[in-house]
């Protein structure tokens, strides 16, 4: 019932600064798991990160193409995550099925 895995996801993530990018990213590795494992997942642990590609984009950006010029940036990162699973396999779980015949007006009564 209870297992454990290793398991590589590739995740992004894109912001304002690099601190952002990496944790958008580093937020992505519980759906990937999860797209990936359909178990019931318990503990999520990152073991070890490989950085892909990591950009850093600059530009001016003016209010109305002349007025107002600011510098912005923008961080896009890509990388592989190893992370240690800890999950329960539902379909080992064994489950005492029971059904109830009720008339309609049991049924009715009962509200179910």
């Amino acid at each position: 019932m209870y297992r454990e895995q290793e398991m590589t996801v590739t995740v992004n993530g894109s912001a304002e600064s690099r601190a952002g990018a990496f944790q958008k990213a580093m937020s992505q590795v519980k759906v990937e798991v999860t797209k990936q494992l359909p178990e019931m997942i318990l503990q999520i642990v990152p073991q070890d990160v490989e950085v892909l590609s990591a950009k850093e984009l600059t530009y001016k950006e003016r209010f109305l193409g002349f007025l107002f010029p600011r510098t912005r940036t923008r961080c896009d990162i890509r990388m592989n995550v190893s992370v240690s699973l800890r999950y329960v396999k539902l379909s080992d779980i064994p489950y005492e099925e029971h059904k109830e015949n009720l008339s309609p007006a049991q049924h009715a009564l009962h509200l179910r």
